[in-house]
């Protein structure tokens, strides 16, 4: 990414996160820092929030099945167990 402080990206990985627009995210940090940030770079923010969210949803979905598929082996093992 450019040459922004950790601050100044912390800060506007937070407001991408509240879903502000890149043109107030500009005038937030100017405001804040005396300067604004590239588009590239807060699209490169933006497109890494994304990416966390998308991994997020898919472990969660992944942990959900892998639930069911104990509780499945689970009840097929009582049911084997109990003819034999």
């Amino acid at each position: 990414m450019g040459k922004s402080s950790q601050e100044k990206i912390e800060y506007a990985q937070q407001l991408l996160s509240a879903d502000i627009p890149y043109r107030e995210i500009q005038e937030y940090l100017k405001l804040r820092f005396g300067s604004g940030m590239s588009n590239t770079t807060l699209q490169k923010l933006q497109d890494e929030h994304d990416e966390i969210t998308r991994l997020k949803e898919e472990l969660k979905r992944c942990k959900y099945q892998l639930d069911l598929y104990k509780r499945l082996y689970n009840e097929l093992l009582e049911k084997l167990q109990g003819k034999l």
